[in-house]
This record gives structure tokens, sequence and C-alpha cells, in this order.
């Protein structure tokens, strides 16, 4: 069996469009494909530094929120040794209270040192929902409505957040009696 061209069909394609392409020069084509690898490593290069720097952030991220939790666990150790100095009896030996106002120091050197710090909004502040936590709104013409009236609990914060926010008193102001109607 024997297959048939078709008796016009050119032979190439250059024949057809009346078009014959010039030879490549190599050097060119060399050039050309150099250009062709320069941007492709280029390009992985500057992927590889994006990848690593968002490696790196992620990893920061991390490590500062294991961080915050370990700290958010150790502020309500330092409220109880607080509370526990505050009740140590007169008559209590003083190695024992030195003893334990050594261990709340410490406690409180080993947070200062991981760049925990105590804040307590002063009364007559505005109150912020962001650092502020309002156990309750109490009327008052003393303070304007939502300043703050007074701390029930400090707050804790680290370099870049806060790890526990100030529970606060906020100011609202007075009911109006309602007017009794005439008829």
């Amino acid at each position: 069996m024997t297959t048939q061209e078709p008796e016009n069909s050119p032979e190439t394609p250059d024949e057809a469009t009346g078009t014959a392409e010039e030879p490549i020069d190599p050097i060119t084509a060399l050039e050309q494909e150099r250009d062709q690898f320069k941007a492709i490593a280029q390009r992985t290069q500057a992927d590889f530094l994006n990848f690593k720097r968002r490696t790196d952030e992620e990893r920061g991220m991390l490590i500062r929120n294991a961080s915050a939790q370990v700290l958010n666990r150790l502020i309500p150790v330092q409220d109880d040794l607080e509370r526990a100095v505050g009740a140590i009896p007169e008559d209590a030996p003083d190695s024992w209270k030195q003893g334990i106002s050594m261990v709340l120091q410490n406690l409180q050197a080993l947070l200062q040192a991981e760049g925990v710090t105590k804040y307590e909004p002063a009364p007559g502040d505005t109150f912020d929902p962001a650092e502020q936590e309002a156990v309750y709104y109490q009327p008052t013409t003393d303070q304007p409505p939502g300043a703050v009236l007074s701390v029930v609990r400090p707050g804790f914060r680290s370099a870049d957040r806060v790890l526990r926010p100030a529970q606060v008193v906020v100011a609202k102001a007075p009911e109006e009696p309602a007017a009794a109607s005439g008829n």
C-alpha cells in the first residue's frame, strides 16, 4: 500500500509562505540560552530568599507566641505571691517573710528580663478596650462617661502585645429618674 501526497502541497512550511528563515548563528543561540538560564537562576534565587525570609518570620512568631503562653501562665503565680506577701502575719518569722519576698522578687525579675511590664491605668484615663477589660460600669458624676474609675486587677504587656488586660471599673452617666407623667 502506498500513500499518495497531494500534488500541489509544498514540501516545507518555508516554501509555503515564500519566506526562508535565516540560519541562527550558534553564538547568538548560545547567548539566548545563557540569558534564559540566567533569568531562571535569578528567579529561583529571589524565590529562595523570599522563602527564607518568610520562614524566619514564622519561626520568630512561633517563638514569641510560645514565650507569651509561658509568661501568661506565670502572671497568676506573681499575683498569688503578691497576695501571700500582703497576707503574711505580723508574728511570722522574719526568715519566712524574707523567703517569700525573695521568691516574688525573683519572679518579678524574670518577667522583667523577658520584657514584661505591669501597667495600671490611672483614674480618669479614657477606657481603652485594646488594653483594658471593663469589669463593670458604675454610674457617677465625678468622672466623664468612659473614664476609668478604679483598677480591679493590673494588666501586663510584653514589647508588642498585651499579655493580660487590666480589669477596670468604668464610669457611666447616672440614669435620669423617670419623669412622672401627670394627667
